[in-house]
C-alpha cells in the first residue's frame, strides 16, 4: 500500500470533527399535551350530572284538569260623546313658534 499524503487518517489536525446531533425536538411533546388537556376538558364536561329523563319524555304528561271553557260576550255598547264641548282643533288660528 502507497503512502497518500492527502489522506486524513495518518494526520490528525484534519480529521473533522463528527456532526453534533440535531437536538430533539419538543413538538411532539406539545401534541400529547395538547392532546390529555382536551381530553381532560372533555372527560370533565361528559361527567356532569346527567338530566332527569322524566322531564325530557317526548311524551307529555297526561292532562288531570280540563280548561274552563270561554263564554263568549258581547260588546258594550259605544256611549255617545257629550255635547256642549267645543271639539278639539290642534290649531285655534294663532301661529305656534
Amino acid at each position: 500500500m502507497a503512502y497518500d499524503p492527502n489522506s486524513s487518517l495518518n494526520r490528525p489536525d484534519l480529521q473533522t470533527s463528527p456532526p453534533v446531533p440535531p437536538r430533539k425536538s419538543m413538538t411532539p411533546w406539545f401534541a400529547l399535551a395538547a392532546v390529555v388537556v382536551a381530553g381532560v376538558v372533555v372527560w370533565s364536561l361528559m361527567s356532569g350530572p346527567s338530566t332527569d329523563p322524566a322531564t325530557t319524555s317526548a311524551t307529555p304528561p297526561a292532562a288531570t284538569e280540563t280548561a274552563p271553557t270561554v263564554q263568549p260576550t258581547t260588546p258594550a255598547p259605544a256611549t255617545p260623546p257629550a255635547t256642549g264641548t267645543a271639539p278639539a282643533t290642534p290649531n285655534s288660528g294663532t301661529t305656534q313658534p
